[in-house]
Order: C-alpha cells, then sequence, then structure tokens
C-alpha cells in the first residue's frame, strides 16, 4: 500500500518478513499489520499526512476489529469528501458502508490472543541511526490540548505536554553491571525471559573493554505504536506523556510491536508469574486503568517508567532501574522541568565538560521523538556487539521462546548477523 525507503532504511527488505512471520502467528490481518506500520513510521517522519493516514485504514480496521479507537492525530480533522454509494479507494469507505461500531469491550471477547515472534529493532549501528541533541535541557514547545478522539485520561501522538516524562542515561558512568535489569524484574513481577530494559554490550575497533548501552521503552512523542492499535489499549497517559499499555483493552493483535523501531515490545504467552492475572489494588493507576506488571496471558507488556510511582508525590521521579544504579547513570523526571532530576544531571554533567557534552537520542531522525537523551558518543558503524558479563542462560533465556518467552535474543542475533545497513 505504501513504501518507507526514502531515509528510512531500517525499514528495508528484512523487515517485511520479520514483521509478518510475527503478525502470521496471530489470528488478526498480516496485511493490514504490515501496511499501517509501515504507514505510521512514514506518520513520524513527517512523509505521510496525518488526516490521510487516519482514514486510509477506518474501513479497514472496523471490518477486521469492530472497532478503530486509534487516536485522532491532527487538528481540525475532517472526514474527505466521498461518494455515499460508492466504495472509495485506499481502505476507505463511504459513510453509507461503514459498520456499527461495538465497544472495546465487546471486541475482546470475540478476538482471540496472539503468538509468540522475535524482537526487532531499526539498524542501531547503521550510519545516521543517532542524532546529536540541541538544547538539551531546555523546555519543549507545549500546546496541551487533548485532541478528538483520544480516550479519557490520554493524549495523541504528537502532542506537547505541560509534563513530559523521560530519562537522561549517562552512557560515561554505565558499567553494564545489570543492577536495573533485576530491578525491574523484581519491580513488575516480570515472567521468567522477559527483560523490558536490556543493556547492550558493544565494542569499538579502538577499545579494549566493551561499552554499555541500555535500551528502554523510549516513551515517544509521536509514538507509532500508539498510532496504530485498534483499540486504543497502548496509549499515552495525559498526566504525563508516558506510553503505556490498558491491559484490559489489549488483544494482542501485535501491531505495536512491528510499529516500533526500538524492539521494546513483548507478548506475554503464558499467565503471568505475579498477580494472578488480576487487575487488583495496586496494578491499576489514578484513572484505574491496568497499566503495571507483567501483562495477563495475550498482552503485550513492555518498560512503563513505573507509572504508578509518577502518581506518588513520595515516589515521583524515581523508577526501580534508577534507584538500583550505583554509577548514577540513569535519570528520570520531567523533562520539561529545568529543575528535574534528569536536567539537573544534563546541567552538572554539561559545566564539568566546559559546555561540550555529546548527546543523542536513538533513531531520532524517524520522527519519533524518542524522550530517552544519552549522554556520550553513539555507537559508530563500526561497532560490534559482544558478550558482556552475563549470558543469555543467566537470565531465562533459552532455546524454546514459546516455553520462556520472547526475549532481546533474536533482534540481539539480528544485529550481529549485520544487520546495519
Amino acid at each position: 500500500m505504501s513504501d518507507l525507503r526514502d531515509g528510512q532504511d531500517h525499514l528495508h527488505e528484512r523487515w517485511e518478513p520479520w514483521a509478518r512471520a510475527i503478525l502470521d502467528e496471530t489470528d488478526h490481518d498480516t496485511d493490514l499489520g504490515v501496511d499501517i506500520a509501515r504507514d505510521a513510521q512514514r506518520v513520524a517522519a513527517g512523509q505521510l499526512d496525518e488526516d490521510e493516514f487516519r482514514w486510509r485504514y477506518e474501513a479497514a480496521y472496523l471490518d477486521a476489529f469492530g472497532v478503530d479507537e486509534r487516536p485522532q492525530l491532527a487538528d481540525g480533522l475532517t472526514r474527505p469528501d466521498r461518494d455515499a454509494d460508492s466504495t472509495a479507494g485506499d481502505g476507505e469507505v463511504a459513510a453509507a458502508d461503514v459498520p456499527t461500531v461495538v465497544s472495546r469491550r465487546r471486541v475482546l471477547a470475540a478476538l482471540g490472543g496472539a503468538a509468540a515472534g522475535a524482537l526487532f529493532f531499526g539498524e542501531l549501528f547503521r550510519q545516521g541511526a543517532f542524532a546529536s541533541t540541541p538544547g538539551i535541557g531546555d523546555p519543549l514547545p507545549m500546546a496541551g490540548a487533548v485532541r478528538p478522539g483520544a480516550g479519557p485520561g490520554t493524549v495523541a501522538p504528537g502532542e506537547k505536554l505541560n509534563v513530559q516524562y523521560g530519562m537522561v542515561i549517562d552512557l560515561e558512568r554505565c558499567d553494564g553491571c545489570l543492577d536495573c535489569v533485576q530491578a525491574c524484574v523484581s519491580e513488575n513481577g516480570l515472567s521468567e525471559g522477559v527483560l523490558w530494559p536490556y543493556v547492550f554490550a558493544y565494542q569499538e575497533p579502538e577499545d579494549v573493554d566493551p561499552r554499555y548501552l541500555p535500551r528502554l521503552c523510549q516513551n515517544c512523542t509521536r509514538a507509532p505504536c500508539v498510532m496504530v492499535c485498534p483499540t486504543g489499549a497502548r496509549h499515552r497517559r495525559l498526566a504525563d506523556g508516558l506510553v503505556l499499555t490498558d491491559y484490559e483493552v489489549c488483544i494482542g493483535c501485535r501491531y505495536c510491536q512491528v510499529a516500533c523501531p526500538y524492539g521494546v515490545n513483548v507478548f506475554q504467552w503464558g499467565d503471568p508469574e505475579t498477580y494472578g492475572g488480576g487487575f487488583e489494588g495496586e496494578r491499576r493507576d489514578a484513572r484505574g486503568v491496568a497499566v503495571k506488571g507483567d501483562p495477563p496471558k495475550g498482552v503485550m507488556g513492555k518498560c512503563t517508567f513505573c507509572p504508578l510511582r509518577q502518581e506518588d508525590p513520595d515516589q515521583r521521579g524515581t523508577a526501580a532501574c534508577v534507584d538500583a544504579c550505583s554509577m548514577d547513570a540513569l535519570h528520570i523526571g520531567d523533562l520539561n522541568d529545568p529543575d528535574s532530576p534528569p536536567n539537573r544531571h544534563l546541567a552538572r554533567r554539561r559545566e564539568e565538560a566546559g559546555g561540550n557534552l555529546p548527546t543523542f537520542r536513538l533513531l531520532e531522525d524517524l520522527g519519533t521523538e524518542p524522550n530517552i537523551i544519552y549522554i556520550g558518543q553513539p555507537p559508530s558503524s563500526n561497532a560490534e556487539l559482544v558478550e558482556g558479563s552475563w549470558t543469555y542462560e543467566d537470565w531465562g533465556l533459552t532455546e524454546d521462546r514459546r516455553a520462556v518467552l520472547e526475549g532481546p535474543e533474536p533482534w540481539f542475533r539480528r544485529m550481529t548477523q549485520g544487520g546495519r545497513a
């Protein structure tokens, strides 16, 4: 339906077979998932009009899911003129032909869960995969209006908020100890083999020792995963801009997984090992939405930035991974607040560096507006992935992905086998 080749080579010829392999294991429409994932990336990159994206897939979503709860992206969005007696092209349909929309809760009873697959990351070490970040610490532009179509307590991709949570990760201090990973597993009760943060070890040609790069959910302002979610389960929280999943609404279609260029989504194959699969008490945020911990069977999970902590005045600006970091490498808080922990750390490090502090964001050239800022030099196109001080077996990652759930290993292997452009 559409192509994303110009300047977006992370979605090259190997992306589509990977995406199809994942979606073929679900009960949902593979062709639709591939097309909309590619177009969501085009929207983020400014290559596809937001209005066109919205209406291009409306009829197909209503037909496939019975709902289309994708957030409305553009101001003043209006339905294109159509011939009321005929179906339009490119997935559009005459208004008279649009079926009645059923509730999100009803669609859950009608659709089955998804199956497993492999994580994928865009070309992390390819030339141009990283962008320098000017004006670090400056407040972002703020609009703050919730666009029509966004669910309660949510905001559409691209909206600028008064409060936007993110992280600063200081690669010059990270020693690859994995305390952050273990803390996340414990805090969220993650099932065996599931690692929401993942620390990559890599080596430059001139290096003797490995360098380390923690990969977490980037909580993108223009998140493709939010753009493609048919039920509105994947959303940006209005209070702080965090990208979260409503576990009670997710149907496990895995469209978010193939749309995300960062490889952070993990499908829950079996019953969670903690919380009993329920949604009581501490699993819900202030909106009453189930967003914490290991997701139920058949639901997508990922790094959440500890959203319940961000609602607690005594814990706000903390996260399990941040608390566990003895190297002072991880800092979480409101990127719009100059006095927040991440901005204070940036200011201090910039002063120590005499004003010349190298920073970057992952794959910023894709237009996703990631909200994690890395301090340090990005990996070069000559960087090689190496073994760190751990093995997959240490973390319960085995050959049987269905038994142990999927983890970062397929993504890792793709990169080591020459996944760079």
